[in-house]
């Protein structure tokens, strides 16, 4: 089997027993984490865009994903627009704002880059706490209304679930023909070598700054629906402590890698959820988790998913009674 058809495969499943948790469980804490789970892989595959395929080590995504939320939160809450009204703004709001710090940008790389977005997370936070007339300040948005679909409201969690579902699929695979297509390719070869993409004519900076709009589109539409799920959003949610999390979601799960991107984001926020009853030293048993995965499978847990699929067909594919290439039959 190839590991094209391996890639498609392991994703779907994810998300076959992704869906299929509902019917074994309803609990309501359940349902509750599987609907964060569904918008981390959105913010993950954002992620994925810039550090992952383009290889740009920028990491003020949750800037983008905080601009986002509060974009839904007052255009639905304050002036009532509606979910499919207010969801297209957002996406464009994050996509202009991920386009204009795009550029700037090309002008750094590697741990510049990284300096400056952690810059850019400070100043989106410090204008959501202060500017209190549009923002609300440190008391955020509160009272945002859930989702209308054909005249039904989406009250209950399970029904927030499979709307977060659907996008974190349906995105999810549209990253998958992206990664495909010539502009994924592309994406690669700037990242493995900017240089040698240059010399052949290829832009590097459109494909830098489209990369960037990749990710604010995606972080666009997770911001509105977490603002949907939860209903209410303040600046203490969008911190550098998030941004982190979801950048180890994306490295441990596979760096480049979809399926990875949606193994990091449920492993990671499941993770999260088992070690909250230790209090505040559920972080350093999670670090420790995180460092032990990175020992035992560097490239990320798709990786050693791949393989292990990858020894089993070969394994079913051999006629019975012979051995692997290289080896000897035993008599």
């Amino acid at each position: 089997m190839t590991r094209t058809g391996i890639r498609n495969g392991t994703t779907i499943a994810l998300f076959a027993l992704l869906g299929l948790v509902p019917v074994v469980t309803s609990a309501p804490y359940v349902i509750f984490v599987l609907n964060t789970v569904a918008i981390n892989i959105i913010l993950v595959l954002a992620l994925n865009h810039i550090l992952g395929f383009a290889g740009q080590v920028f990491l003020g995504t949750i800037a983008f994903f905080a601009v986002a939320s509060y974009t839904y939160g007052l255009l639905y809450a304050k002036l009532g627009w509606g979910f499919w009204a207010s969801l297209p703004f957002t996406i464009l709001v994050t996509g202009l704002l991920s386009l204009l710090m795009g550029i700037p940008t090309l002008r750094v790389r590697g741990a510049y880059l990284a300096l400056m977005s952690m810059g850019f997370i400070i100043v989106v936070g410090d204008v959501l706490k202060n500017w209190m007339s549009f923002t609300g300040g440190v008391w955020g948005i509160p009272g945002i209304p859930r989702p209308v679909l054909g005249g039904f409201v989406l009250v209950e969690n399970l029904h927030m679930f499979y709307l977060c579902w659907a996008f974190a699929f349906g995105l999810a695979w549209l990253t998958l023909l992206i990664e495909d297509s010539r502009f994924g390719r592309a994406f690669k070869a700037v990242r493995d070598d900017q240089l040698a993409v240059e010399m052949v004519g290829v832009s590097s900076t459109y494909l830098k700054v489209l990369a960037f709009v990749l990710c604010g589109v995606y972080t666009g539409i997770a911001g509105a629906l977490f603002a949907s799920f939860n209903v209410f959003i303040s600046p203490e949610i969008f911190t550098f402590n998030y941004n982190a999390i979801f950048l180890c979601m994306l490295i441990v799960g596979g760096l480049s890698s979809v399926p990875g991107s949606v193994l990091g984001a449920i492993l990671l926020t499941a993770a999260i959820e088992v070690l909250r009853p230790l209090k505040e030293k559920y972080l350093t048993v999670f670090a420790l988790l995180i460092i032990l995965i990175m020992l035992f499978e560097p490239g990320g847990l798709v990786v050693f998913i791949e393989n292990a699929v990858q020894r089993l067909f070969r394994r079913w594919g051999r006629p019975r009674g012979t051995a692997p290439m290289g080896g000897n039959a035993r008599g």
